[in-house]
C-alpha cells in the first residue's frame, strides 16, 4: 500500500475574475495495493474564489513515473450522451462555492507511480460546452505523490461465507460522502471515517442473504452471528442498549427511543484501539449481546457480541471500519486482512495478507494469529 502527500497546485485563470483553488483530502491520503493493481481514494475540494459562476467541463489525469515521464493520461469530459460528467452531480460552481469531487481514476497498474496530477477545466456558464474542451476560463491542478506503507493486518470479525455487500470502491456509499455538505462551511477540515469501510453479510452457497420473509430480522443469515475482535487492543467504547430496528413493508424503521440514544446511528457497537493507535469500529450489533465494556483489554478472536439490526442499518449486517482516532469523525484508513480465502463458487484462493472490497466473497481461514 502507498501513502500520498498532497500539494495545492497553482491556478491558471482568465481576466482575474475567474479563479479556482483545489486541495486533496486527506492531506496525506492512503493508496491500497491488491495483486498487481493499486487503488487511490481521496477527495478534491474545489473552491471558486472568483466573482463569476463556472461550469466544470473536464477532469484530466497525468500519471508520472520516477523520472517525471508521463506513464498514463486519462480524461472525463462532456463527450457522450449522457456524458461521464453526469455522475459528478452539480457541475456549476458558484462564486465563493465549494465542490467535493471524488478521485475518479482510482485504479493503477504500476506500483511505482511517482506522482498523480488531476487537472480541472472550467468554462464561464455563458459559453457553449463542447464534447472535448481544449482550453478553459479557469484551470486548476493538484498533485499527489505516493510512497510505500505497510499496515499490520486484521482478522476478519465474522466467520462463514461472507459477502462484502458494500465496500469503499468509487460507487460505494461509504466512499461517496460529500465533505462540503457535512462540514457546514469548512470542507478543508473534512474527515471521512468510512473512506475504507465494509458492510459484511453472511450468505449461503447460492448467494442468498435471507431465507423466508425478509421482513423478519431473524431470517437474515447474518442476524445473531458472533462478532470477534479483529485485533488485540483496548476497548475505548462499548454500547449495548440501543433497540434494534424493525421492518415495515420492507423498509427499516428506527425506534423513536433509539434516535435519542444513538444520534450518530452507530447502533450497539464496540471500538478497539490497537497498539499502533488505529481504532476498529464494529457497528450495528444486537442489544444485550455486547460482551465487553469500555476499558477492557481484548485478544484477537475474542467474542465481542452478535450482529443485530441497530443504528443506521437497512438490514442486519456488520459494519467494520478503521480510523486514525477514537473521535467521530476521525479519518478512515485502510485495513488489510490475514488468513482468509477469496472465493469463486466452490473454489477459492488463500490470501495470507490482502485487501477486500465491494463484491468480494470471502471466508476466514482458522489458524494461529486470529484466535486468542
Amino acid at each position: 500500500m502507498l501513502l500520498l502527500s498532497s500539494m495545492l497546485a497553482a491556478v491558471v485563470a482568465a481576466a482575474g475574475s475567474t479563479t479556482v483553488t483545489a486541495n486533496a483530502l486527506p492531506a496525506a491520503p492512503y493508496v491500497e495495493a491488491r495483486d498487481v493493481k493499486q487503488h487511490l481514494n481521496f477527495d478534491v475540494i474545489l473552491h471558486n474564489t472568483g466573482t463569476v459562476p463556472l461550469r466544470l467541463v473536464a477532469i484530466r489525469e497525468k500519471v508520472l513515473g520516477p523520472r517525471g515521464d508521463v506513464w498514463q493520461e486519462r480524461e472525463v469530459n462532456a463527450n457522450g450522451r449522457p456524458s461521464a460528467l453526469s455522475g459528478f452531480g452539480e457541475l456549476i460552481l458558484q462564486p465563493g462555492g465549494y465542490k467535493d469531487v471524488f478521485q475518479p481514476f482510482q485504479d493503477y497498474e504500476s506500483r511505482e507511480v511517482a506522482k498523480v496530477r488531476l487537472t480541472f477545466v472550467f468554462l464561464n456558464i455563458d459559453r457553449p460546452v463542447q464534447p472535448v474542451t481544449l482550453g478553459g476560463d479557469a484551470i486548476v491542478s493538484v498533485d499527489v505523490t505516493p510512497r510505500d506503507y505497510h499496515p499490520a493486518p486484521y482478522c476478519l470479525p465474522l466467520h462463514g461465507r461472507l459477502l462484502v455487500h458494500d465496500g469503499h470502491d468509487l460507487y460505494s456509499h461509504h466512499r461517496r460522502r460529500d465533505l462540503v455538505a457535512v462540514t457546514i462551511g469548512e470542507p478543508l477540515r473534512g474527515r471521512n471515517a468510512n473512506l475504507y469501510a465494509y458492510d459484511l453479510v453472511r450468505i449461503d452457497d447460492e448467494g442468498a442473504l435471507f431465507h423466508g420473509s425478509p421482513d423478519r430480522k431473524e431470517n437474515w443469515l447474518t442476524f445473531g452471528a458472533p462478532v470477534s475482535a479483529p485485533v488485540r487492543g483496548v476497548v475505548t467504547e462499548a454500547v449495548d442498549d440501543v433497540p434494534d430496528n424493525t421492518f415495515v413493508d420492507g423498509e427499516a424503521v428506527v425506534p423513536r427511543e433509539a434516535e435519542a440514544l444513538d444520534p450518530l446511528g452507530l447502533g450497539n457497537h464496540v471500538l478497539i484501539r490497537a497498539a499502533d493507535g488505529r481504532v476498529s469500529w464494529l457497528l450495528h450489533m444486537e442489544p444485550g449481546s455486547v460482551a465487553v465494556k469500555t476499558g477492557d483489554r481484548v485478544e484477537t478472536g475474542q467474542m465481542l457480541g452478535r450482529v443485530g439490526f441497530s443504528g443506521d442499518s437497512l438490514f442486519p449486517h456488520l459494519h467494520f471500519n478503521v480510523t486514525d482516532g477514537v473521535a467521530y469523525p476521525s479519518q478512515g484508513v485502510p485495513s488489510y486482512f490475514r488468513q482468509f480465502r477469496r472465493l469463486s463458487g466452490n473454489t477459492g484462493k488463500a490470501v495470507a495478507y490482502g485487501q477486500i472490497d465491494s463484491g468480494d466473497i470471502i471466508s476466514a481461514v482458522p489458524g494461529p494469529g486470529c484466535h486468542p
